[in-house]
């Protein structure tokens, strides 16, 4: 089992104590330099752009109910570069990172993700990147960039029209990563299944090639992580990079474990292979000395977190994001990571551990994250070192 830790850098405003944006990113670096420290894998961070309160302004706003912002990291290429000078080992990677519209669509998302890519061989100890990409979760995100309906057609085919969107920016980021010369007529022309209409491509460029020269070994460091169980988007990812895939901390046990089956059939007779750890997990993480305190952190973080999404997606009731995270003293935890507990983890699990959620005490937030380190890993596996390619 490998451990990593995942960040949203939000600033939550309905929190007891308001931090401000610098102490939110001066609480990263605390949380950052100790995961280091205790020998995390990775550090996982999230990313969003524009301003979750003014979007509530708009004639459809997506969060109504969300106090503060939802993730003020907006370019995370830049982050990197600071988290490798503050850290010896870790390994970076995205959650995600939008390769549609938030980062000026897939050209310039593939660009300045090559470039983190060959400045990573300048650090003193080049780091594993695992580059999680994906569409983004907002609208409102992309909408500047031109992703929205073109015609009537599009706006009454839109979930279709979303998907084949995907589609044609992973290939244009994915393609040019790779060091192809490509230009818009290359890419694969795409139809709608429903009505065979044809889609219309977004981005139209000539001929062109990323610098500087990306060496192989440097490539290798570098892992893609789709942020989609879209098989028609997974499907046209694959084609061009062998992509891992990212998974939910509210998936029920049952179909995390239908997408390794998927993904094991799909890689048979081919010179690729799947394994659990190619789908990292984020798993929220509420540990402490005593279970009762574990509980009720627990229990009064997705009550903020239900009355934040209150009137958006689907979430589950909040006994099954209960059921889903690990609460609990360290034996508790240990116990909910077996592969006999319900909760259904296995020995080759990649595990993105949330311990930030809905809290801004950062003291307190090391303390649970020291307290796993020391007595919950251990006893299940050493966390791996951040910089070894997979």
């Amino acid at each position: 089992m490998k451990f990593d830790v995942f960040h949203s850098i939000g600033r939550i405003d309905s929190l007891p104590v308001k931090l401000t944006d610098r102490e939110v990113f001066m609480s990263f670096w605390e949380q950052l330099r100790l995961a280091d420290e205790l020998g995390f894998g990775t550090i996982w961070v999230a990313e969003s752009h524009f301003s979750s309160e003014v979007q509530k302004r708009h004639k459809q706003p997506v969060i109504p109910h969300y106090h503060g912002e939802i993730g003020i990291n907006c370019d995370s290429p830049q982050l990197a570069q600071m988290i490798m000078a503050r850290t010896k080992r870790i390994g970076f990677g995205t959650a995600i990172y939008n390769i549609v519209g938030g980062n000026g669509g897939p050209i310039a998302a593939a660009d300045r993700i090559r470039s983190l890519a060959f400045l990573n061989q300048f650090v003193e100890t080049p780091r594993k990147l695992d580059i999680g990409i994906a569409s983004g979760r907002f609208p409102f995100i992309n909408r500047p960039f031109g992703i929205c309906p073109r015609n009537e057609f599009e706006a009454k085919n839109w979930q279709a029209c979303s998907r084949l969107i995907l589609c044609e920016a992973s290939e244009i980021f994915l393609r040019l990563f790779n060091g192809e010369t490509i230009s818009s007529a290359d890419i694969t022309r795409r139809k709608f299944d429903a009505t065979g209409a044809e889609y219309e491509p977004r981005w139209q460029f000539d001929e062109m090639m990323l610098v500087p020269a990306l060496p192989e070994h440097e490539k290798k460091l570098v892992t893609f992580v789709l942020g989609t169980h879209d098989p028609v988007a997974q499907e046209s990812a694959l084609a061009w990079s062998d992509c891992d895939i990212f998974n939910l901390s509210f998936t029920a046990p049952d179909q995390i474990d239908a997408v390794h089956s998927a993904m094991r059939r799909r890689y048979e007779n081919t010179s690729r292979s799947w394994n659990r750890s190619r789908m990292p997990r984020t798993v929220l993480v509420f540990i402490d000395e005593t279970s009762k305190r574990a509980r009720e952190r627990a229990s009064d973080c997705f009550d903020m977190y239900i009355e934040a999404m209150r009137g958006t997606a689907a979430v589950p009731d909040k006994e099954i994001l209960m059921s889903r995270a690990l609460i609990g003293d360290p034996v508790e935890i240990r116990e909910q990571l077996s592969p006999e507990n319900s909760r259904r983890f296995h020995a080759d699990d990649r595990l993105m551990l949330w311990f930030e959620f809905n809290q801004s005490d950062s003291n307190a937030i090391c303390g649970q994250m020291r307290l796993f380190a020391e007595q919950v890993a251990p006893h299940v596996t050493a966390p791996v070192k951040g910089n070894q390619p997979r």
